[in-house]
């Protein structure tokens, strides 16, 4: 036999070894895995069976002495003996060291499943601290909010309908009086006549002027609406760990009365609304501003920026009657909705796929 045929055979044999074998080694894995994580969890029954196991061992051996000792004479029972002390010990220190293995696999899975559990509940914390605190953010802001629309609400002003002319009093019209946020088309008034008297400057001292003039006269029935009204956007601003601050700032934003939105425009562009500017720009506040309202609507407007106004805007529909808009709206909801059960279904099956393969 050559070289060649031995090596053909011992590769025949291999192969014809690893064939038989490898069934065998993948069913006592099987076996040690079921007996390691049983599908009940319940271990009680494996630890039966190897109980049965040793005592079955156990009875062989007893029976086997107590035929060698009445059958066998002189030094038989003692070789006897050493042939079962030579045969045990091996096996039970083999047995012995793998139930300590045993015992380190249950206890790595154990402390695996320990971690689990403590990520889970750190989750669990994180995630409840989260809320408490976006709890205490929307009780405060909307007390908050609350106590603006008081401030707003107790803003009045009385006109008693007469006017003084050289020390002369005369009745020019019926006494009246505004309260709330009707207020602020008075003082819009006010304003824009300030404005318009203050000629013969460049536009930012015009402002100025105007706003020095219409604050003189109103201070005392503005300042404390626009104090309140900058400290609410203070809070939301510097509050921590509250990422969607818009959504908040949009409910402020829509109490906002147009009036109440122009006259904040030309408050903010005067030397003492300066601390305005950031919270303008990050929070939209003009979205809900017509432009007409403005007095000069392209040169004023331009002095913010785009963002200010919410812009660049979503272009509105053309679509009507209204059922031509709630179809698109239907249809393209659906598209998304077979979408994501398309993603779904292809992430299920790819998860099957991996269980099955391991």
């Amino acid at each position: 036999m050559n070289a060649e045929t031995l090596k053909a055979w011992c590769l025949a044999g291999w192969k014809w070894t690893k064939a038989a074998l490898t069934p065998i080694y993948w069913w006592l894995r099987k076996r040690f895995e079921v007996f390691l994580e049983p599908a009940n969890e319940n271990s009680k029954a494996n630890l039966y069976h190897l109980f049965l196991i040793a005592g079955a061992f156990c009875v062989i051996i007893l029976l086997a002495a107590i035929i060698v000792a009445l059958v066998g004479v002189g030094q038989g029972g003692g070789t006897f003996g050493d042939f079962i002390g030579g045969t045990l010990n091996p096996i039970l220190t083999f047995l012995t060291f793998m139930a300590l293995l045993i015992t380190i696999v249950l206890q790595q899975k154990e402390l695996a499943e320990t971690r689990k559990e403590l990520a889970a509940s750190a989750r669990a914390l994180e995630d409840q601290h989260r809320s408490l605190d976006r709890q205490n953010f929307e009780t405060t802001f909307f007390q908050m909010l609350t106590l603006h629309n008081t401030i707003v609400n107790s803003i009045d002003l009385f006109y008693s309908g007469r006017e003084s002319n050289l020390g002369i009093i005369s009745e020019k019209a019926q006494p009246r009086e505004t309260k709330g946020r009707d207020c602020f088309k008075q003082f819009y008034t006010n304003y824009t006549d300030a404005y318009n008297s203050a000629t013969g400057q460049n536009e930012r001292k015009r402002l100025q002027a105007a706003y020095d003039e219409f604050w003189e006269k109103r201070q005392q029935d503005l300042a404390h609406y626009y104090r309140y009204l900058y400290n609410v956007l203070r809070f939301v601003y510097d509050y921590q760990g509250i990422d969607d601050k818009l959504r908040y700032v949009k409910l402020l934003r829509a109490q906002l009365s147009d009036y109440e939105l122009v006259m904040l425009f030309y408050t903010a562009l005067n030397k003492n609304g300066m601390n305005y500017w950031i919270y303008i720009h990050e929070y939209e506040l003009f979205d809900n501003l017509p432009p007409e309202m403005l007095l000069e609507p392209v040169g004023h407007k331009a002095l913010y920026s785009r963002h200010s106004f919410g812009e660049p805007k979503k272009p509105k529909t053309l679509d009507w009657p209204p059922y031509v808009v709630a179809e698109k709206y239907e249809t393209e909801k659906a598209a998304k909705a077979a979408e994501e059960a398309a993603k779904a279904a292809a992430q299920a099956e790819a998860d099957n796929r991996m269980g099955e393969a391991s």
